[in-house]
């Protein structure tokens, strides 16, 4: 049986007293995802059974494991976004900023490498949908932006540029750390060093 939620315009179906949705089957999957450390263990069976469903029932919002994965990375892209920037103060200067939302982004990153993974890592064949697309090209423009305010001087494409060196230095380290191949084992004495650099990378790239 599908019922319709006429305020949110969503089709709910009920199997055996389980409701299952889009939100349902995506929050389940990155729950797993988060557990088993990335894609590579999570299957449709294993979504399904998180979500107390039969696999097949998963292809009346899904058409593809692909697909619920794509969906997936849009969902905790935002997730990573809406983290980076809590707490930011409209009144900090843009390099505090920065730092806010790399230091952020670093946290959330460490906390949930499964994510991580799925975000930066994992390999997925097929394409997005438009609306995931938007999402994935969210983050490096709002990133730009955020660099020009520092310095009118900066073109569009010198502030990307920027943010790539930074964010490409970050995602090695992430990478480093992620993958125990680290010198530093405290959690807390890697963070202070890629802070540190990150810190010093904005100020020579800033000139």
């Amino acid at each position: 049986m599908v019922i319709t939620n006429g305020n949110m315009g969503v089709d709910i179906m009920e199997t055996d007293k389980v409701k299952v949705s889009r939100e349902i089957i995506l929050e389940k999957t990155l729950a797993l995802v988060d557990e088993r450390d990335g894609i590579r263990n999570v299957t449709l069976r294993d979504i399904a059974k998180e979500v107390g469903c039969a696999h097949t029932n998963l292809y009346n919002y899904f058409g593809s494991l692909e697909d619920i994965f794509w969906e997936a990375l849009g969902k905790v892209l935002n997730k990573l976004m809406e983290f980076s920037i809590s707490g930011l103060s409209t009144e900090s200067d843009p390099e505090e900023s920065v730092n806010h939302i790399l230091s952020r982004f670093m946290d959330f990153s460490m906390d949930h490498p499964g994510w991580y993974r799925l975000i930066w890592l994992d390999s997925l064949s097929g394409k997005p949908s438009p609306e995931v697309e938007a999402v994935l090209e969210a983050p490096a423009a709002g990133f730009t932006e955020l660099i020009r305010t520092a310095k009118d001087e900066l073109t569009p494409e010198q502030a990307l540029s920027i943010g790539n060196v930074m964010l490409c230095y970050l995602h090695g380290e992430l990478c480093i750390w992620l993958n125990d191949r680290s010198f530093l084992k405290d959690r807390q004495q890697v963070r202070q060093k890629i802070q540190d650099n990150l810190r010093s990378l904005y100020k020579l790239l800033i000139l």
